[in-house]
């Protein structure tokens, strides 16, 4: 009898050490999804504190894009942000002044700063009230890299500069004879504009556009020094003879 229940004893704590890695499996489950439970507890009470209870549904939170944070109270928290913003501005509201067409346009290529050639078209302007013409469409072939306020001083004073030097370029026909008004004779002979009052200058403006960039042939220096060699050794030739 006692051998009996001794086997019996011995059984029932053999399974009992079977069924340990069982429960402890079965108890990590348990404390896992009990953590997840508070996870997400946790994560509904942030959402109820952010966009209020009725924003929350009965399943899962619904995901939003966080709201962007107004610039304004970044620059009013940031002078220095502050005053770039403002330089910035300035600095292309002036550099706008000379040209055409502002911001209208700003789909077409007007990016002069590469080493590149660039083909330019573009027009020059006169913007005085009621008197707004365009003057003929050109082309030339850029080489420098330079922003657009440096190739309308340029090319304004080129046009003024070829105004003087027998321009071609008839007096527009809507102007007739009220402008130029006064000293007419010195800006305009034979229906040919050859100049503008000094105060009217500042009404021109220029239109552009980058057409097309080519890469630039090398600086060819070596055969540079070839052909200076060679010239001097001719003149060393020519003075020795």
């Amino acid at each position: 009898m006692n051998d009996d229940q001794g086997t019996t004893s011995a059984a029932r704590v053999l399974g009992q050490l079977f069924m340990l890695p069982i429960a402890a499996f079965v108890y990590g489950i348990e404390v896992l999804i009990k953590t997840m439970q508070g996870i997400q507890d946790i994560s509904n009470q942030g959402m109820e504190v952010m966009v209020g209870p009725q924003m929350r549904s009965s399943a899962l939170p619904e995901i939003r894009a966080a709201p962007a944070a107004p610039v304004q109270q970044e620059t009013d928290s940031n002078p220095y942000i502050a005053d770039m913003m403002v330089e910035s501005a300035s600095t292309h509201f002036k550099e706008e002044q000379t040209l055409s067409n502002g911001n209208y346009d700003s789909g077409r290529d007007k990016d002069l700063h590469d080493d590149m050639l660039k083909l330019v078209r573009y027009k020059i302007l006169f913007v005085k009230r009621e008197y707004e013409v365009a003057f003929p469409e050109r082309e030339d072939l850029v080489s420098e890299n330079m922003d657009g306020s440096a190739f309308a001083a340029w090319k304004v004073a080129e046009f003024i500069q070829q105004l003087g030097n027998g321009s071609t370029i008839d007096v527009p026909a809507k102007w007739g004879t009220k402008y130029p008004s006064e000293d007419r004779d010195k800006y305009v002979v034979n229906g040919k504009l050859k100049g503008f009052p000094d105060d009217d200058k500042k009404y021109l403006r220029v239109y552009y556009e980058v057409l097309e960039r080519y890469p630039r042939e090398k600086f060819k220096y070596e055969e540079q020094q070839i052909r200076v060699l060679e010239e001097i050794r001719d003149n060393l030739h020519k003075g020795l003879s």
